[in-house]
């Protein structure tokens, strides 16, 4: 089987979280990207993860303006901002794990489940 290709966007406490569980199993998982604004955080993940500079972003926009290059995205900024990447990424084709909430309003969360459901 494959390794499973994740890109993280926000590399915080979860992101962090998730991404170094998946280290433990590197015949299974690849971090290939990161999306994170502090610099220190971003660092991080390219250092633990070995992601080339290339896919290293300070904006989801910018990770997310690139064609596809994994398997899974993992959404895990601010609850309130988990909005506008997963669409996006859902449009990119991203499979995803996303943190709960999904969004901060129901309105936005029926939109996420429309949208995945296309």
């Amino acid at each position: 089987m494959d390794k499973i290709k994740i890109i993280v966007v926000g590399a915080g406490g979860r992101g962090k979280d998730y991404t170094d569980i998946m280290a433990r199993f590197p015949e299974k998982f690849q971090v290939v990207g990161v999306a994170e604004p502090i610099e220190s955080r971003r660092e991080y993940m390219r250092t633990k993860h070995n992601i080339p500079d290339e896919n290293c972003f300070d904006t989801w926009e910018k990770i997310l303006e690139k064609p596809k290059f994994a398997d899974a995205a993992i959404i895990s900024t601010m609850d309130r901002m988990h909005f506008a990447p997963a669409m996006e990424a859902i449009r990119k084709g991203y499979n995803l794990l996303l943190e709960k909430p999904a969004a901060p309003t129901a309105e936005e969360c029926l939109a996420i489940e429309s949208e995945a459901k296309k």
